[in-house]
């Protein structure tokens, strides 16, 4: 089934319209928001105008095939119309309600007659019981959510996930990477994870790709998928939900799937190259991870950082993360007292504090790691967030460009590692952005995603 029409509309029709603060009014306004070039027709018997546009009595009555249908009514009105818009040949339809198979018998009868519907009428259907799709590069959305500023929405991830609140979650953080597409997928009644993951694969502007899952459908086209992103270089990051048998009855009352069993997804997820995390932060982390420019030749990390504690703390987490952090030679880690002053440990996570003048030491450190042969990655642990009451900006700057300008100069990828997610300075993690650098959080969490997403660097690239 051709998607095209869903996540590049050149027309869009609005089935539920409404002048009153209601999903159909709020659609349309995020359409002129995010700049919709294409034709919006809304559709509703009750009004002449809506926002300022002729709104047409029914889908028969307007003047041309909309490429989409979005329908904002409820599950008991649905079926009408959306017969309405298989005759006018529409291509591609968002239903956002639910009452279909979540809700036992009833619902299971409802969701059969829209799957035949659109099935018999080669519609493209996102849902039911969705949030819809957003295009910031096209740019369109059939999202459910009102816009309210586009800055920052467009970037190089996919996102395919069941819930709709974890896509809200993740869209309401533009700091750290954008989007090329969000899909909610729902009740997934016609176009399935695997439908929209080929899509995503061979989509130019994506170039990582990021899954909620809760019901893994037709998976050996779901492997393949997988298969094909690593072959494109595309590393594919994937959160299962159903471990416990209390989750497995939300799945079924959330989006009417069945969990399965989660160590045969966590197989087919490592058979097929996908990068499997446990939770939300992970999965961020993961995602944030994949915007460095650079691939890694491997895993082992070298990490700096000004605290002989965190130093000891990052030891004990990848101890039992099986994180790769060699010690440096003794000859480096000789010259760098040398240069510093004493080093606790066996100098990695080197604390390059030293004899306390760390703006002329961090580029010692920094040089140390890029020229061992047995470092692949270079990591600086650094907080520096929004409003913080100790310490003057121009010093976490300075710290920031002698970071930036190693990392420009060497063919290792480069991380800023903040010790907690979440807390971070805006502007720097814009700057660093836009140099290609990426910025992780959490000392567990970041590293972990660095390690992660280590094997699949390499593959892509850069």
């Amino acid at each position: 089934m051709q998607l095209e029409a869903l996540f590049r509309p050149k027309s869009i029709a609005v089935v539920g319209a409404s002048e009153k603060p209601t999903i159909g009014r709020r659609l349309i306004a995020s359409l002129d928001r995010i700049g919709f070039s294409g034709s919006v027709f809304p559709v509703n018997p009750n009004y002449q105008t809506v926002l300022g546009r002729r709104c047409y009595p029914s889908i028969e009555e307007l003047p041309e095939a909309p490429d989409v249908a979005v329908f904002c009514v409820g599950h008991e009105r649905v079926l009408e119309p959306l017969a309405a818009a298989a005759e006018r040949g529409v291509e591609a339809a968002v239903i956002y309600d639910g009452g279909f198979a979540e809700r036992g018998e009833d619902g299971r009868r409802r969701q059969t007659e829209i799957e035949g519907i659109c099935r018999d009428g080669g519609i493209a259907l996102c849902g039911p019981n969705c949030m819809g799709v957003l295009n910031p590069h096209h740019p369109s959305t059939t999202y459910l959510q009102e816009l309210r500023d586009p800055t920052g929405l467009a970037g190089n991830v996919g996102i395919v996930s069941q819930s709709g609140g974890f896509c809200i979650g993740l869209l309401n953080d533009v700091r750290r990477f954008g989007f090329s597409h969000v899909v909610s997928s729902g009740n997934e009644a016609v176009l399935a994870a695997a439908d929209y993951l080929e899509y995503l694969v061979d989509d130019p502007q994506t170039r990582v790709i990021g899954g909620f899952i809760e019901t893994v459908r037709y998976p050996d086209r779901f492997a393949a998928a997988l298969d094909r992103a690593a072959a494109q270089r595309k590393p594919v990051v994937m959160l299962k939900v159903g471990r416990a048998e209390r989750t497995h009855y939300a799945v079924a009352t959330h989006t009417g799937g069945v969990a399965g069993d989660p160590g045969l997804a966590s197989e087919l997820f490592r058979a097929h190259h996908a990068i499997e995390v446990s939770d939300l932060v992970e999965f961020t982390e993961a995602i944030a991870a994949s915007q460095s420019t650079k691939g890694a030749a491997g895993r082992r990390l070298g990490v700096i950082t000004s605290s002989g504690g965190l130093a000891e703390l990052i030891l004990d987490i990848a101890a039992s993360s099986g994180l790769e952090l060699p010690p440096l030679s003794a000859e480096v880690k000789a010259e760098i007292e040398r240069r510093i002053g004493f080093v606790s440990g066996d100098g990695n996570p080197l604390d390059a504090w030293g004899n306390g003048t760390f703006v002329s030491n961090l580029p010692v450190a920094l040089a140390a790691f890029d020229r061992s042969p047995d470092h692949d990655i270079v990591v600086f642990c650094r907080d520096n967030c929004d409003g913080q009451p100790f310490e003057s900006p121009e010093v976490g700057w300075a710290y920031l460009e002698l970071f930036e300008r190693a990392a420009a100069s060497s063919s290792k990828p480069h991380y800023l590692l903040h010790t907690r997610p979440g807390l971070m300075n805006r502007e720097q993690v814009a700057h660093l952005r836009n140099a290609g650098i990426a910025v992780v959080g959490g000392l567990r969490e970041g590293l972990g995603a660095i390690d992660r997403l280590a094997p699949h660097a390499t593959t892509r690239g850069g």
